[in-house]
């Protein structure tokens, strides 16, 4: 499993919950790297949607008024 360092910002792999990082040796801050969860993923998707559609809709009104 994966771990990262708030300290030192190291990711480093280690089989059980480790008591210290190997870079900075600090013992508090060191968390499990998670996937992105689906919620993240879909919220990001719908923002790019959003983003994107305003934008066309920008270029759209712009076009229309000068033609």
């Amino acid at each position: 499993m994966q771990f990262h360092c708030s300290n030192c910002h190291k990711m480093f792999d280690a089989a059980e919950a480790p008591e210290a990082c190997p870079r900075c040796h600090a013992e508090a801050g060191l968390e499990p790297h998670l996937p992105v969860a689906l919620p993240m993923k879909l919220f990001g998707a719908l923002l790019a949607g959003v983003i994107v559609s305003s934008g066309a809709a920008a270029l759209i009104g712009l076009f229309a008024k000068s033609g």
